[in-house]
């Protein structure tokens, strides 16, 4: 009993001797237990590695990729510093010819209205100044006012019709712009400023219709504002508003009782002659509604850029 004692205590008091003893039925130490425990879960032994596959080459040509790209777009974004983000315009005039025909119809007089025919020819000196010609004929219509007026105040108005007209026209452009259609196509457009001077005929429509007539010759000016769409490189429609004023003159109001002079007795003058001598003055204003058709020559256009 003593020496079991005494040999537990030897046990207990030198642990070493523990560690060192092998495990029973397996001849491992208990040290070498425990540093296979703390080995590495991850540890892939020997005969393994040969078969896992080498993914070194892959990784090196995706950095490289990589790389690349971010190489590339910091090229192309170094180029983009010198570019300016405005797009060109769809539509350029300098240098080119304007046919226009065109039709028009008087808006201001309540006694009678006219319809026009004309056409524009007009060079552009660039893309915002012209320089161009005016032509148009009138056709007369006298408004149903005219008749109500002479029933029922018993007075007939005195009244001339525009025969044909011709003017210089001068012309600017303030601004462009575009506009999206349907949310499906974008339209061009410009509004044009106009000033014009030259020449209209007109002749007098007499009260009473067994009287000659006569015609006048007037210097007339006129102002004029238009808004155009370009439909293609060539073609491009407007409408606006044509402000033609002149000082017009129109038959006397006493032409039925107008007594010749002697010296225009002795002259045998006409009496349509002493009735245009005695004619009234009168500033007309006559605004027009018009809508034209515009083809542009050449038909083509091309950008020129200093770069």
């Amino acid at each position: 009993m003593k020496r079991l004692a005494f040999g537990l205590f030897l046990v207990l008091a030198n642990p070493g001797f523990v560690a060192a003893a092998p495990a029973a039925g397996t001849g491992e130490t208990a040290d070498e237990k425990a540093s296979e425990a703390e080995a590495p879960a991850t540890e892939v032994p020997e005969a393994k590695k040969d078969e896992l596959p080498d993914l070194s080459d892959e990784v090196k040509e995706a950095a490289t990729e990589k790389e690349e790209a971010t190489a590339a777009a910091t090229a192309a974004q170094r180029s983009w510093e010198d570019i300016v983000v405005v797009p060109r315009k769809a539509f350029l005039k300098g240098g080119r010819f304007e046919l226009a025909p065109f039709s028009a119809i008087s808006m201001n007089d309540a006694m009678i209205r006219h319809y026009s025919f004309g056409g524009d020819l007009v060079y552009y000196l660039s893309d915002v100044f012209s320089v161009g010609a005016e032509g148009q004929y009138f056709i007369k219509e006298r408004s149903e006012r005219q008749s109500l007026v002479g029933f029922q105040y018993n007075r007939v108005t005195t009244l001339n019709r525009f025969k044909y007209s011709g003017s210089l026209v001068f012309g600017y452009v303030p601004g462009y712009g575009k506009f999206g259609l349907f949310n499906k196509y974008i339209v061009h457009w410009d509004v044009t400023l106009n000033a014009g001077i030259g020449l209209i005929w007109t002749e007098i429509i007499p009260v009473i219709p067994d009287k000659a007539t006569w015609s006048n010759m007037d210097i007339c000016p006129h102002v004029a504002i238009s808004t155009r769409m370009f439909v293609t490189d060539w073609l491009a429609l407007s409408i606006g508003l044509r402000d033609y004023i002149f000082l017009d003159k129109f038959e006397p109001l006493n032409r039925s009782s107008l007594v010749p002079t002697p010296a225009e007795v002795a002259a045998n003058t006409p009496e349509v002659q002493i009735a245009k001598e005695h004619a009234t003055s009168s500033l007309t204003q006559n605004i027009m509604v018009f809508g034209s058709v515009g083809f542009f020559l050449p038909p083509s256009f091309s950008y020129k850029t200093p770069r």
